[in-house]
């Protein structure tokens, strides 16, 4: 077994794939504009053509194609995950700059341009976002929830009320805006008895919020980051069980959270892509304690920047341990991110005489790598997980 199956790695890697992808989209973009062109001749279909071509880096790509009266539009959707923007990020950061002569390349559906006009075609009736009241309610964690009701949507039933809502909400607001901006939805059986304003209304109330510093500047979930805090035990402490304070992108915080209740599902998925979603940690009992959070900064600056200019991979969070300090990453090239790590660290393992440096795969029961040991002498490979007292 090589070490990027080992890892839990596609054995080709997500930069790979993306290179691969953008070679083979140059290669044939013309065609595809053909078939868009022409897309009322059914042997002309852009649709499987373009899915066979995103399939070489993305397993399960969510789409459009359109057609603007000056250029074409690839508009790929993370489908309702936020740690799968990442990877929808990367993708668009390496389209070779030829391509924007013709094409425009789009993370997230985007509104439509006239929300008064959207509507969803239920069969016994149309349901109009301008029919529909919504409450938007602002949250302490710096998003808002919203309370939504028509008796058209009741007339649904639950199940089919909140989708249809949704639906309908996506379309007014945006995807990555309803990514960035919305925690709950709540379809009411009654209305509320607070003024409403139609869902049609709610981009243009939202903008306000972001302007006047309410609600995040724009719509970019990569940019939301969240704090937590944890008690760990006294005795028997684990790696990431000694944690007491840390910090994740909002996107990134499924896949912690999938970690700490052992579910691996999102994990897989990124791995079946080439991704590997990690995190670096270090023995922080070697350093003074009021340099703990300034050194675990400096590192990670160090690493953000290397990772940057090789296109390996990013720092989405980290965190403080009572016997570790913690990095957590996504990998596009998880060997060669390895290596990357370990040139950034080997400086800060010689100065303040680090005893052990690793990296771990975000899953239960993943694997764990250590990287090196005081004096930049390797250690073995593969570190045998340990209760530490």
């Amino acid at each position: 077994m090589n070490e990027a199956e080992q890892a839990g790695e596609s054995p080709v890697s997500f930069r790979q794939r993306v290179q691969d992808f953008w070679q083979l989209f140059i290669d044939h973009e013309q065609e595809l504009r053909h078939r868009i062109d022409n897309e009322l001749d059914p042997s002309h279909s852009s649709y499987p053509f373009m899915y066979r071509m995103l399939q070489n880096v993305f397993s399960r790509p969510v789409f459009q194609l359109k057609r603007q009266e000056d250029h074409y539009e690839l508009v790929v959707s993370p489908d309702g995950s936020g740690s799968r923007l990442y990877q929808l990020a990367y993708w668009r950061m390496q389209a070779p700059e030829e391509l924007a002569e013709n094409w425009e390349m789009i993370i997230g559906v985007p509104p439509v341009e006239f929300p008064e006009m959207a509507s969803l075609d239920m069969g016994r009736f149309m349901l109009n976002a301008t029919d529909i009241q919504v409450w938007p309610v602002l949250l302490a964690d710096g998003r808002m929830g919203v309370e939504a009701y028509s008796e058209e949507l009741v007339s649904l039933g639950p199940n089919g009320a909140y989708t249809a809502f949704c639906t309908l909400l996506e379309q007014c607001i945006g995807e990555l805006c309803l990514m960035s901006n919305v925690e709950y939805v709540n379809v009411l059986e009654q209305p509320a008895m607070e003024p409403a304003i139609p869902l049609s209304e709610l981009d243009v109330y939202i903008a306000d919020l972001q302007m006047s510093g309410q609600l995040p500047p724009q719509d970019d979930p990569l940019g939301l980051f969240t704090s937590y805090s944890m008690e760990p035990p006294e005795h028997q402490v684990y790696l990431r069980d000694d944690i007491y304070f840390g910090n994740t992108s909002a996107a990134a915080l499924p896949i912690l959270n999938g970690y700490y209740i052992g579910e691996n599902d999102l994990y897989n998925d990124a791995a079946s892509e080439g991704v590997v979603w990690g995190f670096l940690f270090y023995t922080s009992g070697d350093i003074d304690a009021e340099q703990r959070v300034n050194v675990r900064g400096a590192i990670e600056d160090d690493l953000n920047r290397v990772l940057a200019e090789r296109g390996l991979g990013e720092c989405v969070g980290s965190a403080s341990g009572y016997q570790y300090a913690y990095l957590d990453c996504i990998c596009y090239d998880w060997a060669a991110f390895m290596d990357a790590a370990e040139e950034v660290l080997e400086p800060y393992v010689q100065l303040y005489q680090i005893s052990l440096t690793g990296f771990a795969d975000f899953r239960q029961n993943g694997n764990m790598y250590a990287l090196q040991s005081y004096g930049g002498i390797p250690v073995s490979t593969a570190v045998e997980p340990e209760y530490m007292d």
